[in-house]
This record gives structure tokens, sequence and C-alpha cells, in this order.
């Protein structure tokens, strides 16, 4: 994906019956640029089974979880089952750019916390230093900061976006076309704002 150009990203809520009544229990990402559809990467970080998953299940969040020594706040509060049922109440969905006054950010691509040993996994997020990330830093050299989105949508699996898969994903398969369930769209290259949704409830 060049994230220097335009391009779509699809959220596609899978049920556990194929319906769109069905229990929650996957969240899937993809990508659309230039017409030809990019499937999401797989997870590669230490003490995770490679090549194993590229979306959002229990099994992940169970995986994650132990490699990194988190709690499973997520999974107390119900998981993706428990977060379907308050899908299916209603939810509203919010876009923002914003900057972080809390830990500047760090958790995304710096050291998550400062305190503990970048060689354990699940601590090192990227490469950025843990002094960058100050709201001032940010505010200051980016006054004038913006993000547009558009072309919003949400519909049945494989109904929001056209294009043929790219080569790099042909050894993933994909149940879009048969799956009934919901699909929303983002066309802006800040897709991260679902991800920083799903975190902060995990």
């Amino acid at each position: 994906v060049d994230t220097t150009k335009k391009f779509t990203v699809v959220t596609q809520f899978i049920s556990s019956d194929g319906t769109a009544t069905g229990d929650l229990t996957e969240i899937r990402r993809l990508y659309v640029q230039n017409g030809v559809v990019i499937q999401n990467s797989y997870v590669n970080v230490p003490g995770i089974t490679a090549n194993t998953y590229n979306s959002i299940t229990e099994p992940l969040c169970d995986a994650q979880k132990a490699a990194f020594g988190d709690k499973t706040q997520f999974e107390a509060k119900g998981g993706l089952k428990q977060m379907g049922v308050a899908a299916k109440n209603g939810m509203v969905l919010v876009l923002s750019d914003w900057d972080d006054h809390a830990v500047n950010m760090l958790w995304l691509d710096s050291t998550s916390t400062t305190t503990s040993s970048v060689s354990t996994s699940g601590v090192a997020r990227g490469t950025w230093a843990t002094t960058s990330g100050t709201p001032t830093d940010v505010e200051t050299n980016s006054p004038n900061a913006s993000v547009t989105y558009s072309n919003i949508g949400f519909g049945e699996i494989g109904s929001t976006y056209t294009g043929t898969t790219s080569l790099s994903s042909s050894a993933i398969t994909s149940s879009s076309s048969t799956n009934a369930a919901t699909t929303s769209t983002y066309t802006t290259s800040q897709w991260y704002a679902l991800l920083l949704f799903l975190r902060s409830i995990r």
C-alpha cells in the first residue's frame, strides 16, 4: 500500500454462521488501491506462530496476550461475541486526527513503556525514540495537520469495493463472497482509527 496516495480500507465483521445475526468471530482487514485488493499481512512477532494470523480472532487475542504477558481484559469483557452484541445495538463511527497527551503514542511506533526492556516481546512497537511524539512537538511542527475521510459506506461482505486480488495474497482463502455480514469502508491513510478503538477495548 502506498500511503502517500488514496486507498480504501475495508473492515469485514465475520459471524459464526455466515449471517448478519450470528456471533461475531472475526474482524478482517483488507485494502484496495488502484483496483488491486491487498490482503492484510500476517502477524510476525516472537512468541506467536508465524503465518497463522492475519485477522482479529479470539485465538489471535489469546496468543498475543500470552506472548506479551498482557492481561486478558478483552476476553474478560466477553471478547468478540460481546462486541458483536454491542454492534447489533448500534454504534457510532468516530474518526479523528489527534495527538496523545497521556503517553505520546509510544505504544504505536516506539517503545510501549519506558520501564521495560525492548528485548521483552511486545515492548518494541517501532523505531521512533521514546522522546518523540509529544503533543507540543506535534502541534508546533504540524499546526495545520488535517485528514480527509470520504466515501464511507457499509454493506454485505464484498459489496462495498471492487478490485482484483494481488498476487501476494493468492495463498489466502477469503470467504467474504459467501458470508452475509457488514463491511465498513474507510478511504484515508489514517486507517489506524479502528485499530485505536480495538486496542482501547482490548
